[in-house]
């Protein structure tokens, strides 16, 4: 009898369990009354984690939910509280067909819904469809193996159509249109050929066949009902785990930003532009450019640059007396420019010696530890302070070798010719985040050159290359995000004018309180507590009401307020009021305080 017993309790117990797990996300979905998108999966996948990243780092409130569990949702209620929803790729490439009803329903009340590439392509057998089950609501087909097999993907360029996807200056090529490169000049990405079934919407970019020349639309969008459908033919969640960063971060911005317009934080400080400057000094050529930039205005106060240093006295091979030699003839010279930013290492001791070693083979993981330490104690030694930023000569930085040592010597930010043009982030690599704790400053190249010496070997004139630098910095005025630009101080007599004109219109739109000119440890310290800040939005009638707590402090920390909420009656005196678009209001945290929660009213 007691045995009976005992296992009637057990299978009551597996029972409950089972039950339990299966209704408790539904009602945690249909409970949560917090603004959030929902990023929606069918495996957990590396393009999950690669979404998660971004939507983290732009601030964006975000749930991750399983489509069994979205699908047992009304939608009509979930659209109150949750405003889009993500299928990324690689995650959902079968969705029953019944689920095109609920979406319909989410469309219709006004949710929005973000494909990138292959949602609902294959029948529950893993064949694939004739038609993709979204195809009918976007009017575009994306599945077209049954017509192409293999060749339904292929390899092409992407060409912008639309300025207002955010692609940084300099990264599209100005006659095709083609996004591009660091040295690769036009840039191939995966795509899904798409065609045409009843589109009436907008298309922001193609994709341009690599074999054949023709088109295909790649970033489209279209009002549905009361929302809005978005398709990307690229792979969104893959590029961004393999080192492109751009693309998704764009797409994200422009379907959050600017057609849900989703409340958000800004993970730039005070929800203001910035722009980091990175010199790299690797060389005794520098002995004359140092004084020369004194002299001649091009380092001034109120600019905050990165100057990154190859400390050791020989550049190419030991003995060749090239080096900077920054604890010997060259220390004079950094003690110059320390008033003017943050020292940083570049690289190990001695500038091509330290890259193509590692290139060989000849440096070990151990060597590129000890020459980086070695580089950043003699700088330290100097400056009086932890050299917490680095920069890879020639662009040599092995992933995820070189970061791992840069976590262990407590560097906390790095110059990257990886994800180039895109803000600062916590790059992946092989479907991996390399690092939650160092973040990589990605390059912005124009063309195919990033410093201004290759510029010049491209035939660049000076007044491209200034027309250049102020769009820079307009960007990201604009757009409310981080850019790094980076050359050598030898290099400006190549652009004296240019140079020296971009610097002064740096300082005015500083001055303005418009952008802000730092180095790169400033804004990685404040993107990596930004990151520890949790944070809600829930909308109760005319009034929002925002969470916010970080054991750090939220001093500077941005809020984005949607304006379709109406005009703002009231904010509280914790936050300060920055500006106004077409799209929200912008206000940041004045206060150093760890926990607040703050009430707007509107009219």
């Amino acid at each position: 009898m007691r045995r009976k017993f005992i296992l009637f309790i057990t299978l009551t117990l597996v029972l409950l369990f089972v039950i339990l797990r299966t209704l408790l996300p539904v009602y945690s979905l249909k409970w949560d009354k917090d603004i959030k998108v929902l990023v929606v999966y069918g495996k957990k996948s590396y393009q999950v984690d690669a979404f998660k990243s971004v939507l983290e780092e732009e601030g964006i409130p975000y749930r991750l939910v399983d489509i069994e569990v979205l699908l047992s949702v009304n939608p009509k209620e979930l659209v109150k509280h949750k405003p889009a929803v993500i299928i990324p790729d690689g995650t959902l490439q079968y969705i029953h067909p019944s689920a095109v009803e609920w979406f319909k329903d989410y469309l219709s009340h006004g949710g929005s819904l973000l494909i990138s590439q292959d949602a609902g392509i294959k029948n529950h057998a893993g064949a694939y469809l004739k038609s993709a089950i979204f195809s009918p609501l976007l009017g575009i087909n994306y599945i077209l193996y049954d017509k192409l097999r293999a060749d339904s993907f292929s390899e092409g360029y992407v060409k912008v159509v639309d300025g207002n996807l955010e692609i940084t200056p300099g990264k599209i090529d100005k006659e095709q249109r083609l996004i591009t490169g660091y040295i690769y000049g036009g840039l191939t990405y995966p795509y899904a050929k798409t065609e045409d079934n009843g589109f009436d919407g907008k298309t922001l970019a193609f994709a341009v066949d690599k074999k054949d020349g023709n088109k295909y639309k790649a970033l489209v969008w279209k009002k549905y009902k009361e929302g809005y459908i978005f398709y990307s033919s690229l792979p969104l969640g893959h590029l961004k785990a393999y080192s492109d960063d751009m693309v998704l971060r764009s797409v994200l911005r422009y379907f959050l930003f600017k057609l849900v317009k989703i409340p958000h934080l800004m993970n730039t400080p005070k929800g203001k532009g910035g722009l980091v400057i990175n010199w790299h000094i690797d060389a005794n050529s520098d002995w004359k450019s140092i004084p020369m930039m004194l002299e001649k205005g091009y380092i001034r106060k109120g600019i905050e640059y990165s100057f990154h240093i190859t400390a050791g006295e020989f550049r190419d091979e030991p003995g060749d007396n090239l080096g900077f030699d920054a604890c010997g003839k060259g220390k004079k010279y950094v003690e110059m420019i320390m008033p003017y930013g943050t020292i940083g290492s570049h690289g190990g001791w001695a500038h091509n010696w330290f890259s193509y070693g590692i290139l060989d083979r000849r440096l070990s993981e151990k060597d590129i530890y000890e020459y980086i330490k070695k580089n950043n104690q003699c700088l330290e030694s100097i400056t009086g302070y932890k050299i917490r930023e680095y920069s890879a000569p020639n662009g040599v930085h092995p992933q995820p070798e070189t970061t791992k040592i840069l976590e262990k010597l407590g560097v906390v930010a790095y110059y990257y010719t990886g994800d180039s043009g895109s803000s600062p982030n916590r790059t992946f690599i092989d479907g991996k985040m390399v690092s939650s704790k160092v973040i990589a400053f990605p390059i912005t190249p124009y063309g195919e050159s990033a410093s201004l010496f290759e510029m010049h070997k491209k035939g660049v004139s000076e007044e491209e290359v200034y027309t250049f630098l102020v769009s820079l910095a307009d960007f990201c005025i604009k757009t409310r995000q981080i850019r790094l630009f980076y050359s050598h101080p030898y290099d400006i007599p190549l652009y004296p004018n240019a140079i020296l004109r971009a610097v002064d219109y740096w300082e005015s739109k500083e001055n303005e309180g418009l952008l802000e000119v730092h180095s790169m440890s400033y804004f990685a310290d404040f993107l990596l507590r930004f990151l520890k800040t949790k944070y809600s939005f829930r909308k109760n009638g005319d009034e929002l009401v925002v969470r916010l707590k970080n054991p750090e402090g939220l001093k500077d920390i941005g809020i984005a307020i949607p304006n379709y909420y109406g005009k703002v009656l009231s904010f509280p005196k914790e936050v300060a009021f920055l500006a106004q678009d077409e799209n929200f209001y912008y206000f940041y945290v004045n206060e150093n305080a760890k926990e607040l929660e703050l009430t707007f009213k509107f009219y």
